[in-house]
């Protein structure tokens, strides 16, 4: 066998070059294609490890009630608006639709503009936070006049992702607060 090939290099030198020739160009070509597939199969991974996922978690003790939106997922969370609605009004944060507190009692933070706001992977913002002693009696008509006005509330996210993708947007609606009112309502 060995000496058929030597014969046919021998004997045809020429054609053995334009076969080697047509064999380095079809390698050419699909070294090409495999490097253009590997490309797009990487730029797709770098999409899906920084996708940002909001997810709206609230908070309602007797001694802190609390509304914030948290980067669940594994990339940079964009707002582009936050939007609160009674289902009549529109507005861009939570603490205009807040009743007035108490002398003494104070929030223990509040956003007023979350548009165009960065939260990192797995952070969280504290959109409205009202913190006290469940035993002084303001703080008490002051967590109880909140709950009421945060139980009438849907809030809505939008977002982007840091290579400018819109993300399904995260609604959550607030009725949950309302609860205590609901639950001496049936008792009565």
């Amino acid at each position: 066998m060995i000496e058929i090939i030597k014969n046919i290099i021998q004997e045809h030198p020429d054609q053995i070059n334009a076969i080697s020739a047509i064999c380095a160009l079809f390698v050419s070509f699909l070294s090409i294609i495999l490097t253009i597939w590997t490309l797009r199969l990487q730029r797709r991974h770098n999409f899906l490890s920084v996708t940002p996922i909001a997810s709206i978690p609230i908070s309602d003790y007797e001694d802190n009630i609390a509304v914030k939106v948290k980067n669940a997922g594994v990339g940079p969370l964009l707002i582009e608006t936050f939007r609160a609605t009674d289902g009549m009004k529109e507005k861009d944060d939570l603490i205009s639709w807040m009743p007035s507190l108490p002398a003494g009692v104070y929030w223990s933070t509040f956003y007023e503009n979350l548009d165009g706001l960065c939260i990192p992977p797995g952070e969280e913002v504290v959109l409205l936070q009202l913190q006290g002693d469940e035993n002084n009696k303001h703080f008490r008509e002051a967590r109880d006049s909140t709950r009421r006005a945060l139980s009438s509330l849907n809030v809505t996210v939008k977002y982007k992702d840091i290579y400018n993708r819109k993300m399904s947007p995260k609604t959550r609606d607030l009725s949950w607060f309302g609860r205590h009112f609901r639950s001496k309502r049936v008792e009565q």
